[in-house]
């Protein structure tokens, strides 16, 4: 055993807070990147986890939560093309909900095509759900809303004045702003408030491209509707731009990414101080060694290879305590996103704040004279 790892059992006491400093930054690193991702992965929950892979919107559209309606009829006008297998109208209006204690939440009424396999049914309900809204007046919410609208799976409540009942329950289907209500494009036009005359609009009009290649059909189809009179995406496209305007533009996501980043440089500093401190207090050990005539060079060596051990087991229980957090946050319905990518530069800061603090208490080692000893 070397001694590096040999000091580092027997003192475990002293390199303690070392160690829970580094998995501290780690884990505070990565909750509020996954608290990031998943506050605005919630915005494009229906973009992401539906089958369609081009998205028709009106013209000033950045992001999902902003398109006007547009004429539904233009889902004929796709399915023209020898590319587009399917096409299909999303219906997104604001509302209001009252249960039947009289609370009452705004929130958000999603209409589309009541079946299993449509388009626009997100994943998650793609089983039995859809199917469901063919029911007259039938609804589904999220299961991490039903307290916040007082209800539950064949309870009764009003969207807009209008009678509805909750015929099933959906999971990881929240949005950072209202609560999503599903309903059928007939039950959704019937709920809206004015009701729906005169010429057929939607709010998106959705396509699946035959190929695996939809920027090419995405292409066509925007120089046959004239963009700007509309605007069509791929999937990828308008998800990756919906979170990009939340987070750039909309006041929301710059103060989240600013705590996030003010989280990770707090985190790193103290990390830093408290391992140097750590290995500070071991001057005097090293002065004894260097008493006998241990050249510095190779116990240089031994403090580089404690603040590699401290990382390296400081980024292990960061993944340990990052996995238990997640889980709680699965269970309280939490957006909380850990990706492998984010899991790996946690790691990874860990390790290199580790190493930079071993380096910078090299040099009070390399200033050390046995003469310590004395005082």
């Amino acid at each position: 055993m070397s001694l590096a790892r040999a000091t580092l059992l027997h003192e475990w006491r002293r390199f303690l807070p070392g160690l829970l400093s580094v998995a501290f930054a780690g884990v505070l690193m990565l909750v509020q990147l996954g608290l990031l991702l998943g506050m605005f992965g919630t915005v494009t929950v229906l973009v992401d986890r539906s089958d369609a892979n081009l998205w028709v919107t009106s013209p000033e559209t950045e992001s999902f939560d902003q398109s006007r309606d547009i004429p539904a009829n233009l889902g004929a006008l796709l399915r023209l093309h020898p590319a587009v297998a399917r096409s299909e109208t999303l219906l997104v209006h604001d509302a209001d909900w009252r249960s039947g204690d009289d609370t009452r939440v705004a929130v958000t009424l999603v209409g589309l095509t009541p079946a299993a396999d449509a388009l626009a049914c997100p994943q998650p309900m793609r089983a039995a759900l859809c199917a469901k809204l063919a029911e007259p007046s039938a609804v589904v919410i999220d299961r991490g809303e039903a307290d916040k609208l007082h209800t539950g799976v064949g309870r009764l409540g009003e969207v807009n004045g209008h009678r509805v009942r909750v015929v099933g329950l959906s999971e990881g289907l929240r949005s950072i702003g209202n609560t999503y209500v599903f309903a059928s494009s007939q039950t959704a036009r019937y709920l809206s408030e004015p009701p729906a005359t005169g010429e057929d609009l939607t709010t998106f009009v959705l396509a699946k491209a035959r190929s695996d290649a939809p920027e090419a059909v995405r292409d066509d189809l925007q120089a046959l509707l004239h963009r700007p009179a509309y605007r069509i995406w791929t999937d990828r496209e308008f998800s990756y731009n919906s979170q990009r305007w939340w987070l750039t533009e909309s006041g929301v996501g710059a103060g989240f990414l600013f705590s996030s980043l003010l989280g990770l440089i707090i985190g790193t500093v103290i990390t830093s101080q408290t391992l140097r401190g750590v290995i500070l207090s071991t001057l005097r050990e090293y002065a004894t060694f260097r008493a006998i005539g241990v050249p510095a060079a190779k116990l240089s060596a031994v403090v580089l290879e404690q603040s590699l051990w401290i990382g390296a087991l400081g980024a292990l229980l960061t993944v340990l305590v990052s996995v238990l957090a997640n889980a709680l946050a699965q269970a309280l319905y939490v957006p909380l996103v850990l990706t492998w990518w984010a899991v790996l530069a946690a790691v990874l800061i860990g390790l290199i704040t580790a190493v930079i603090s071993g380096l910078l208490a090299l040099r009070e080692l390399y200033r050390l004279q046995p003469a310590e000893l004395l005082r």
